[in-house]
């Protein structure tokens, strides 16, 4: 696929950490937009406590309404994962500190995790779950589902993470992707100071046209579902990027008023989707 990307789509900053500048360009064939400029070295736009999915931090309130939902969502991933995985190996690309990988193998699943975060590693191996470093070090076509939540949109190479996980999957395979939706109604409200673009940390950004677009020579979208709880997250991140007099009610207000559009327009904040390998 020739991703070309000619077209201004917004600027925005890195209002999680730095400030600095970005641009989003969009491939009009696709709709898959991308971050422009992509820093070469992304390891010191991660360097914060408050960057929860690499920390098991519980301090703050915002941290414990984090973790809360975090809970209610592995469950959700798990029954999802144990539906499609079909008794065989699963692996999660980008496993952060381990939680989902730990539900799984809880749930008796046969189940490990690849994380590039030596930092995360390091907790997860606290908890008794050794990840991967590298996909090199995983085994060909050794497994029957790979999940990748709310990863994508942080590689630097879509294409080259296709043919990745096409090597890793047995034949009929099962991908599980999540990922921001930039066409649900919180992206359009908060605009440049929506949450969910995430820029540097995020690369790239879709809608379902894009993903289609990206996978469906090699692979056949089987289900889509919303994540309720990440329009609320972001919706209150997003609000206090803004400046927000109140930022956790007016953030709780609009996740759950984008939560509501989206049973009509079906474009929630987030989306799961199911996908299985065509060969």
């Amino acid at each position: 696929m020739n991703l070309k990307f000619p077209k201004y789509f917004l600027e925005l900053k890195d209002h999680f950490l730095t400030q600095e500048k970005f641009d989003l360009y969009i491939d009009p064939e696709t709709e898959l937009i991308k971050t422009i400029p992509q820093p070469e070295n992304l390891d010191p736009y991660y360097e914060s406590e408050d960057y929860l999915s690499h920390d098991d931090n519980q301090d703050s309130f915002f941290a414990r309404c984090y973790n809360f939902a975090k809970g209610f969502n592995l469950k959700s991933k798990t029954s999802l994962i144990r539906k499609f995985a079909q008794n065989g190996s699963v692996l999660d690309i980008g496993a952060g500190v381990g939680d989902l990988v730990l539900a799984l193998k809880e749930a008796q699943l046969s189940a490990t995790g690849f994380e590039p975060s030596e930092k995360a590693r390091t907790v997860a191996r606290n908890k008794g779950v050794d990840l991967y470093a590298s996909l090199n070090e995983v085994e060909a076509n050794s497994f029957q589902l790979i999940s990748m939540y709310h990863v994508l949109e942080h590689v630097p190479d879509v294409e080259k993470q296709k043919e990745n996980i096409l090597q890793l999957l047995k034949p009929n395979g099962v991908l599980i992707l999540a990922l921001p939706n930039y066409e649900s109604f919180d992206a359009k409200y908060y605009n440049s100071y929506w949450a969910g673009y995430d820029v540097p940390r995020h690369l790239f950004h879709f809608n379902k046209k894009a993903v289609k677009s990206i996978f469906d020579k090699e692979f056949e979208i089987i289900k889509m579902q919303p994540m309720w709880f990440d329009s609320l997250y972001v919706s209150i991140l997003s609000s206090k990027y803004k400046k927000s007099a109140f930022p956790f009610l007016s953030g709780i207000f609009i996740g759950l008023f984008s939560n509501l559009k989206a049973i009509f327009t079906n474009e929630p904040s987030s989306i799961t989707y199911v996908l299985k390998k065509r060969f």
